[in-house]
């Protein structure tokens, strides 16, 4: 069992923390007045205060106190290449010589397109937006267009964007008829697959709710019910489309109808996308013959001023391209020996307190027992303590910045955790 003085480890580690940021801590203080918790993203807040950040370089960050951090937040996975690459930074360099906002259409955003679906076997089309969150929001609306239905199937505690969360906190979701369904369990989901479904909405690894994959077994399952009962399957791979060059429905080999997109194909700047099949993505089309042809019905309407803005359309071209299956295999590479290696730490040391989770270049941990938690804002504060920014809930994203001397400091500062400050 864990020794009592837990809890003074966890005070003495937040204490240190609020010593060494006193300027985070009036930043977010400041800002607190009209702007609720201090920042615009619940994601990054945690007591007593997130840290703020003033610059960023390859796969480091300087806080707004001056201390160095090396970054395997990487973005929450949207952070593929670092900070202030510079082929990216030669790319929006361009941009801003020439002129960014046009009012009109530009070639990137059909290089980008052509980029991205040669890369996803699943796309014959693609439609782009602001986040990942727009992105599924714009399948779900697709899905019932094109089927007629309205039920939605979606998995408890996924997270598809700010209005399509299904932890415990829903207020902010669209008014979908949602059916919530157990994630990676056949025998509970397969009662739900009806034919007034209009679609299946899943990420092949939920990603917020600790990097826990589906089973191949479970979307194997899916896809063949999908397309028994005509029900539009669609994945969400805004996460894990880094895990390989066509995302994890190439490396499960399993094709769903749509799939969305995000993160880190705007190369660092707001980016969605929606794809699939090209029956379903014609409801886009708004030739006026294609239109007339289908006698009117069905078409949707998508526009947004900035979905073809010229940052993320040039930036996205750069990061497909930086985004090479050899170097997302090197990355994925350097995820499994550190989740495998930290693994053996925690087990060592501490026999299931620590579940390792993810796939690839994602890496969560899942903290267990009724200390789980406690453990998991310690090893948390520890590491910062130490100079490593892991999440807040648990998790590593390796990016294509990192090498081998980088992960192998995060076990190094694990296993010095497990020796020195949780103690029996």
């Amino acid at each position: 069992m864990i020794h009592p003085s837990l809890d003074q480890a966890l005070t003495h580690y937040t204490t240190l923390f609020t010593t060494r940021n006193p300027q985070s801590c009036r930043t977010i203080t400041s800002a607190s007045s009209i702007l609720p918790s201090g920042t615009t993203r619940a994601g990054l807040y945690h007591p007593p205060h997130p840290l703020v950040f003033r610059g960023g370089h390859s796969c480091y960050l300087t806080s707004l106190d001056g201390d160095e951090y090396l970054d395997f937040v990487s973005e929450y996975t949207a952070g593929m290449f670092g900070h202030s690459h510079p082929d990216i930074i030669a790319a929006i360099n361009t941009v801003t010589t020439q002129g960014f906002t046009l009012g009109g259409v530009t070639e990137k955003e059909g290089e980008l397109a052509r980029l991205l679906v040669s890369r996803f076997p699943s796309m014959e089309a693609i439609r782009f937006c602001n986040s990942g969150t727009e992105a599924n929001m714009f399948a779900l609306g697709v899905a019932v267009a094109y089927t007629g239905r309205k039920k939605i199937i979606v998995f408890q505690n996924g997270y598809h964007g700010g209005t399509l969360s299904f932890g415990p906190n829903t207020t902010l979701n669209l008014p979908h008829e949602f059916l919530p369904a157990t994630y990676n369990d056949i025998s509970t989901t397969k009662p739900l697959l009806t034919t007034d479904v209009a679609a299946i909405l899943i990420e092949p690894m939920q990603a917020a709710a600790g990097m826990i994959p589906a089973t191949r077994t479970f979307l194997e399952f899916l896809r063949a019910e999908a397309t028994r009962l005509h029900i539009l399957l669609i994945f969400d791979e805004v996460v894990t489309s880094r895990l390989a060059y066509g995302g994890l429905q190439e490396k499960y080999n399993i094709a769903p109808d749509l799939t969305t997109l995000g993160k880190h194909f705007g190369g660092g700047f707001s980016f969605g996308a929606l794809g699939g099949r090209a029956d379903i993505m014609g409801l886009f089309e708004m030739n006026s013959e294609t239109v007339k042809a289908r006698g009117g019905q069905g078409y949707c309407f998508h526009s947004g001023t900035f979905n073809n803005n010229l940052f993320s359309m040039t930036a996205g071209c750069v990061a497909a391209r930086l985004m090479s299956r050899e170097a997302l295999e090197r990355a994925n590479g350097l995820g499994e020996w550190l989740r495998e290696t930290l693994r053996g730490v925690w087990e060592e040391r501490w026999p299931g307190l620590v579940v390792m989770r993810g796939v690839g270049s994602a890496v969560g941990m899942g903290f267990k027992g009724e200390n789980g938690e406690k453990v998991r804002e310690l090893y948390y504060f520890y590491l910062l303590s130490q100079g490593v920014y892991m999440a807040w809930r648990g998790s590593f994203a390796v990016n294509l910045e990192h090498r081998r001397e980088h992960v192998e400091r995060v076990v190094e500062v694990t296993r010095r955790f497990c020796g020195e400050v949780l103690v029996v």
